[in-house]
Parts: C-alpha cells; structure tokens; sequence
C-alpha cells in the first residue's frame, strides 16, 4: 500500500514538472471570472488543465493494482470520461477567451449518458449491485433498493457529487486538501471496515496524487486542476462512494462540497425571490475571502472541517 501511495506522488510530481512550461508555453492559462473577488484577477494566465498530471496516475496506478477486478476498471472508465467532459470544458473556455465552456444542455446531456451507463453496470452486472448499507448498523446489514430506482439515484448523485466537488475548485489548495481529508477517509473505512482491498488502493492511489498536485497548487498556485480534474475527483468520489454501498456517507464525510453547492444553490434562490443575497459571493469560500481570509486559512479551517466530518462518518457505520 506504501508502494501505491508512493508512486502516485511520484509520477503526479514528474508530469508536473514536465507538463507545467509546456501549458506556459502553449498559453493554456485560467480564464478568471470577472464576476468574482478582484484578488483573483492575478490568477489570470496561470496555467490550467492541470487535473491532467494527477488523472494519468491515478488511472495507471489502479489499473496496475486492481487490473483483475471489474468494477476499479468501471470506476476508471467513469473518471476518464467525467475528466473528458471537463476537458473540452477547459479547452473552450481557453479557446474563446471567456469563462463560458460547454453549453449546460450538452455538458448534462453528457454527464447523464456517463452516469446512466455507469449505473446500469453497477446495479445490473456487478457484485455492487442496488444495496445500500444503513447508517449506524453492523457494516453487513444493507438495504437492498429496486434496481430501477437506484439506477436514477446514481445518476441524480453523480450528478450531484461532480458539480458539487467542481464548486469547491476555487481557492488555491482547497479542493485538492479538501479530497486528500476525504479519501483518508475512504480508505481507512474500505480497509479496516469493509476489507475491500481494491477500494483502499484506489483511495490511497487518489491520495497520493492529490498531494503531488498540490505540490504545485498551495498558494500561490503555480497550477490549477481546472474542470479537467475537479470533475474527475468528483467521478471518483462517487464511484468509491457506490462501490462501498454507503453513497450517503457524502454528505457527512464529503460536508465542505456539500456546504459549497448548497451555499451556491441557496443565494441564487434567494435572490431570485428578494433581489438580496444571504452571502457576500458565492460559493461560501468567495464569501470567507471577501471577509478578508487569506485563502490559507480558508484551506486549513475547510480541511479541519473536512477531517471532522470523516471521523463522524467513520462513527456512523
């Protein structure tokens, strides 16, 4: 498992090194929101797609520990198109010199394919199948759902998971701090709980890379993951999530991507109905920077939180 965790680091460092002066040369900068906090006007130009070192990986590394074992291979598939979609996202928006990437009717009409595809294979012909563990009961104790409903819960939480970890992509180090809490989780849930030894690689694997890009994103970031990456994180994060039958467990373990989606989803509402906003800016860590926290501590006190609700999720099972 040290070989792992280890060699993810290593190769995710090595493709930084070599990728980030061809993104500099090549100008594949990040396109900044005008709408957002002025502070991140600076960040205009800093190279991007950078969720490219830490896929690659992460994908090899998987394939090499758990070649055997079909539903890591399902969870790969399911990452590689999810960075795919954030992909032809980034490019566009580099392309057109804008922030505006795939038009949100393709951009749904692919994450649904993605994730209806993904479900069929998971409840209809894989050993996962449509069971879901019950909070708070011995780990063998599940709730088996029809497999019709649970195929659309998948893809409604898919769905959730990717735009919800892309929300949390918006200060430098917080989302890849904020999945490395997460996925420490994962893996001592998946070893020491369920013995499920594919999904510890994987997790320690996801680990790895996540430190080795953040080699190059803590502040000031020297690279950013764009939606290349944030929407790959977020396919892996509901594949293990699937595979180990808890998929409510997000909401406990993965909490900061959920305050960051509904803090987004909750000040467009408001507004909408009072013409007022309930926070500074949206997402919740605009708001925090714009109460003058520097984007460390938002990083240090997300990731304390982020750890917090793991250790409760761990409880729960």
């Amino acid at each position: 498992m040290i070989i792992a965790i280890s060699a993810s680091f290593i190769l995710t460092v090595i493709l930084g090194i070599v990728m980030l002066p061809v993104l500099r040369q090549l100008k594949i900068g990040q396109v900044v929101r005008d709408d957002g906090p002025k502070d991140h006007l600076k960040k205009a130009g800093t190279p991007t797609m950078g969720g490219l070192i830490f896929i690659l990986p992460i994908i090899g590394c998987t394939l090499f520990f758990s070649w055997n074992n079909p539903e890591a291979l399902a969870a790969c598939i399911l990452i590689f198109l999810s960075s795919l979609v954030g992909f032809i996202d980034d490019f566009l928006k580099i392309k057109r010199k804008n922030k505006d990437g795939l038009k949100p009717l393709f951009k749904t009409a692919f994450f649904v394919t993605i994730s209806l595809a993904y479900a069929i294979y998971i409840v209809y012909f894989s050993s996962v199948g449509s069971d879901v563990i019950i909070p708070f009961t011995n780990a063998g104790q599940a709730f088996t759902i029809p497999g019709w409903l649970y195929t659309a819960f998948i893809v409604l939480f898919y769905n959730a998971v990717i735009n919800a970890v892309n929300f949390t992509d918006g200060v430098d180090g917080l989302c890849g701090s904020v999945t490395v809490v997460v996925f420490i989780f994962f893996a001592i849930a998946s070893k020491i709980i369920f013995d499920d030894i594919d999904m510890t690689y994987m997790s320690l694997i996801i680990i790895g890379a996540m430190i080795g890009y953040l080699v190059f994103n803590v502040h000031p970031a020297k690279l950013l993951m764009g939606d290349t990456g944030s929407l790959a994180l977020g396919g892996a994060v509901t594949a293990i999530a699937v595979n180990l039958q808890i998929p409510w467990i997000v909401l406990i373990a993965g909490i900061i991507y959920v305050i960051e989606i509904l803090s987004s989803v909750i000040q467009v509402m408001h507004y909408k109905r009072t013409k007022r906003r309930i926070f500074l800016m949206a997402p919740i860590h605009h708001h925090f920077e714009l109460k003058h926290w520097s984007e460390n501590k938002i990083v240090i006190i997300f990731s304390g939180i982020s750890l917090a609700g793991g250790i409760l999720a761990f409880l729960t099972i």
